[in-house]
């Protein structure tokens, strides 16, 4: 499967956060070690950005870390107002992932996406 542009839901972001040593975080650091590109749209990141914000994250928050992480995706993603022909969506919604694919983009869990990249 080409994997060189990706959705990646808001859920997955927080989760790489939240569990350094999840399959979200391995999956970001592949994203980061291959050069994938991230696609975003205003309304998505925003939606990270107040997701994050949320008081039931505090104790796992290190704003430093949390805001040098935002800034290297506002720097590193690629802006559209749409999916911007991604290659796969990633995600962790049980409704989003039971679609199979959105507009015929296939929506994949981190661990999908992992075992579909070459070595």
């Amino acid at each position: 499967m080409k994997v060189e542009r990706l959705v990646v839901d808001t859920n997955v972001w927080i989760a790489a956060l939240i569990s350094p040593d999840g399959t979200a975080r391995e999956l970001v650091r592949a994203i980061l070690d291959r050069d994938i590109d991230v696609l975003f749209t205003e309304s998505t990141f925003n939606e990270l950005v107040s997701r994050l914000a949320k008081p039931k994250f505090d104790r796992y928050r290190d704003a430093a870390a949390w805001d040098a992480f935002l800034a290297a995706l506002v720097e590193r993603a690629l802006w559209h107002e749409d999916s911007g022909e991604a290659d796969a969506i990633v995600s962790g919604d049980r409704d989003l992932l039971t679609l199979g694919a959105y507009e015929s983009i296939p929506v994949l869990t981190p661990a999908q996406l992992l075992a579909r990249l070459p070595a």
